[in-house]
């Protein structure tokens, strides 16, 4: 069960490590280039879109890393969750109350906190994805 919950968990560190990165150096600087008249139809279009990508990475990271501290409470799931908790902390914190003031209007200092922000999730992100590879590379033989 140990291996199954490592794998969900790595599987969406590296979906969302992915998604954030595409965010960080593509979809965020791009987000100012658009008129004032139509960016907040698009920001409102842009949230709900998002949640469609990130949900179901999001859901294995969580599902995988409760699983793996359940089945094998290891030092690797600890960090895991350390950092995961970080991430979060960053997201809900700043990412979040930036995007729902854009949802109501564009700023740009907004925008700049919010791509300015992104980076330390981008790597936390990154950091993740290592510990998660540390983690699958370490689990004991035939799981826990």
């Amino acid at each position: 069960m140990v291996t199954i919950f490592c794998y969900l968990g790595l599987a969406g560190t590296l979906y969302m490590t992915g998604v954030v990165w595409f965010a960080q150096l593509v979809h965020y600087p791009l987000l100012d280039r658009g008129n004032a008249e139509d960016y907040l139809a698009f920001a409102v279009a842009y949230q709900r879109r998002t949640l469609w990508v990130v949900v179901p990475g999001l859901s294995c990271e969580i599902l995988g890393t409760l699983g793996l501290l359940w089945y094998w409470p290891s030092l690797q799931a600890w960090t895991g969750l350390g950092v995961l908790l970080a991430i979060w902390t960053v997201t809900c914190a700043v990412l979040i109350p930036k995007h729902l003031l854009l949802k109501q209007r564009y700023s740009s200092e907004d925008h700049r906190v919010l791509v300015r922000y992104n980076l330390p999730r981008s790597l936390l992100w990154t950091l993740r994805s290592a510990v998660m590879i540390w983690t699958a590379v370490t689990l004991p033989v035939g799981g826990a």
